[in-house]
């Protein structure tokens, strides 16, 4: 009964409550700073008008009753404003709300003052007083009781009212009067402990779910910070902090969607390997910050720009004038570069070269438009490093015809229109046909007058040169089974490739695993390379690769050697077997000393480093026999054979193969052959 009369009546245990949760403390005492805010306007009207009752009533009790209780509601109202006002900042003001219980106090009593007329008689206008009195307390019962000690200051306000009415109140004996005030005050009591309770219960299901919906919001604030960043990461280069290729292609459709004139200007830094080769690329990250630094500044400029990829850069400016915007670009980052190594000397000297475009002027489409960037900025190069160029009309049949040669190499992809002619390689020593190089050979109608120089270099631009590298070596392993199987040749050949699929090493091991799987000895297979292949981006995984490649068993040959990027070094750091002497130093052989000494130069390293070394396009007996008398060991050129069909080859292994009679003269040399269907065009 005692825990029953505690759970029910005890407003200690509800202020206990209260107090054990700051934020449903606070949130009651802002519901009761609000409710009796109200109730003390509507107090003070009933009030006011009972004043106004009793002056023409000439009742002066009345109106000195109601006046009284109009002050102590105007009190009670700045009061409760000025304790709200601090509640709103997150803070319970406890000392103003004392002072809120003492006012309260008074509140109590001013309301029990309602039923004192009852001491001069008992009649329908006191009776009707003391309801109000009683129907007031109860009232406050609903607001006071969410905050527990000031709803008690009431009921013990109002208790000392009557108290102190009871012995002049002679209408009423004094123990009805006292049993129904004391029944009263507990029902009271009651009922503001059972509406504070439900008021509790109701606050903590608010706090449970407004925490339910805090905690929703900071989960979904989580989401999307990390979708941020997730977005961030894979829209920006994490080098320079610019946006990176798929953001730049993103904003270029975009505007291209919109239809709106502007300018796309491509640039990348000259001989960037350089740097990174001699300096390190410490330095050369420093070179690639520096311009992402005065790029990241473009936005001033109405200008959109990324990095593309290792030292390639992009810039779209649109909202402006097109015409010049290009060289206006390359001008600024030019003048940004400048002004940063003046105060950063870690930042290499470095000079920049680019290509500009427009659109629609120049092309419509993203593919059209970074094509036509590109050749300006290849031919900007070409004319002078550090440069500039606009993509123009002079431009438009070179930029046909690459669009032209990509289209035919794609169908030649699709259809497997390629095939595979043999050059002889001959001992210059015996005369004899010691192996062959295999040269790609397409239609002549799909390619008119295109050597395969253009063919290959198109393809990696264009993204089609590890595809094709992919065909060429397909056909290479049918072509070597034939010649064992049809034709009983077996002979160390090697194979020419574009080098762009040295960039994707799973795809390169595997077309190299499947000529292990037919039964083709590595020893006998030599990959023909050049060095530009070899070196610039990704160079590091390449290398990687030519390492790989060599531990399967297959050697390498450098194809072109002298004619690319490449120096004696590379002897030093590469797996090679083998170097190949470009025709252009081959032809001057006889009339330039300065070619002959180097040609000398790499037959004499050649041997003495294990290394083979070939002559490439030898047509005539003098150079044959001048790079005899070197110490030249191989040859291939016209003098002996072009590049043969694969009947025709195994004819000419039968006739001047092993065993056939040794020849110093230059020869053995076939006729003329007939004219095939396939160009005799030849990568040399």
């Amino acid at each position: 009964m005692n825990l029953s009369f505690k759970s029910h009546f005890s407003l200690t245990a509800v202020q206990a409550e209260l107090e054990g949760d700051h934020r449903i403390q606070a949130r009651a005492l802002e519901v009761f700073g609000k409710r009796e805010v109200m109730n003390s306007y509507l107090a003070q009207f009933v009030f006011g008008l009972i004043a106004i009752a009793g002056y023409f009533t000439e009742n002066q009790s009345l109106v000195f009753i109601g006046l009284i209780h109009c002050l102590v509601d105007q009190l009670v109202r700045r009061n409760l404003r000025i304790f709200s006002r601090t509640l709103a900042q997150g803070e319970i003001d406890r000392a103003h709300l004392r002072r809120i219980e003492y006012i309260f106090y008074g509140v109590g009593f001013v309301w029990a003052m309602a039923s004192w007329p009852l001491a001069e008689a008992l009649d329908g206008l006191r009776l009707l007083l003391t309801v109000v009195s009683v129907a007031g307390l109860l009232v406050m019962a609903n607001t006071t009781c969410f905050a527990p000690r000031v709803f008690r200051a009431s009921v013990i306000g109002f208790a000392i009212g009557i108290a102190l009415a009871t012995p002049a109140i002679a209408t009423i004996p004094w123990y009805l009067l006292g049993g129904a005030t004391a029944a009263f005050l507990i029902v009271v009591q009651g009922v503001g402990a059972g509406t504070a309770r439900q008021l509790i219960h109701m606050l903590r299901m608010q706090v449970e779910r407004d925490e339910a919906l805090e905690d929703h919001k900071r989960t979904i604030a989580a989401l999307e910070s990390a979708r941020r960043a997730a977005t961030r990461l894979a829209e920006t280069d994490n080098l320079t902090g610019l946006a990176n290729r798929f953001l730049f292609m993103t904003k270029l459709d975009a505007l291209i969607a919109d239809g709106e004139p502007f300018s796309l200007t491509l640039l990348d830094i000259d001989l960037f390997k350089n740097i990174n080769d001699a300096l390190g690329h410490a330095i050369g990250d420093e070179a690639l910050k520096a311009i992402g630094g005065v790029l990241a500044t473009s936005t001033e400029r109405q200008c959109f720009a990324a990095r593309l990829g290792g030292d390639e850069f992009g810039i779209v400016a649109h909202g402006g004038p097109a015409h010049e915007r290009g060289a206006d670009l390359m001008a600024w980052v030019n003048k940004g570069l400048d002004d940063l190594r003046a105060t950063n000397m870690d930042i290499p000297a470095i000079s920049i070269t680019g290509g500009s475009a427009y659109f629609p002027r120049d092309a419509r489409t993203r593919s059209d438009l970074l094509a036509a960037a590109d050749m300006a900025q290849r031919e900007a190069k070409k004319a002078k490093r550090g440069g500039h160029l606009d993509y123009s009309a002079r431009l438009t049949d070179t930029f046909r015809r690459e669009n032209r040669i990509a289209r035919g190499i794609s169908q030649a992809i699709a259809s497997r229109s390629l095939s595979l002619h043999f050059q002889p390689r001959i001992n210059l020593m015996t005369g004899r046909v010691e192996g062959a190089e295999a040269l790609s050979r397409f239609p002549d109608k799909a390619f008119p007058g295109q050597s395969l120089e253009e063919i290959f270099d198109v393809a990696e631009k264009h993204g089609l040169g590890a595809l094709l590298d992919e065909l060429v070596l397909d056909v290479y392993r049918e072509a070597l089974v034939a010649l064992r199987d049809e034709h009983s040749i077996s002979l160390p050949t090697s194979v020419n490739l574009s080098g762009a699929i040295l960039k994707a090493p799973e795809r390169m091991l595997g077309k190299l695993n499947m000529l292990i799987g037919e039964g083709l000895s590595p020893a006998m297979i030599r990959i023909e390379i050049t060095e530009n292949a070899i070196y610039g981006r990704g160079q590091i995984g390449v290398i990687e690769l030519l390492d790989e490649i060599v531990e399967l068993g297959f050697s390498l040959a450098l194809d072109d050697f002298g004619t690319g990027s490449g120096t004696l070094r590379h002897l030093v750091s590469l797996p090679i077997s083998e170097i190949k002497i470009d025709r252009s130093f081959v032809s001057g052989l006889l009339k330039d000393r300065n070619k002959s000494a180097i040609i000398s130069g790499l037959i004499v390293t050649g041997r003495d480093m294990g290394v083979d070394v070939v002559a490439e396009g030898v047509e005539s007996e003098d150079e044959a026999n001048r790079l005899r008398s070197m110490g030249a060991r191989f040859a291939q050129g016209y003098l002996w054979s072009s590049a043969l069909p694969m009947s025709q080859f195994a004819e000419f292994v039968h006739l001047f193969g092993p065993g056939a009679r040794p020849n110093l003269s230059g020869a053995p040399r076939t006729a003329a052959p007939r004219r095939s269907k396939f160009q005799p065009a030849r990568r040399a």
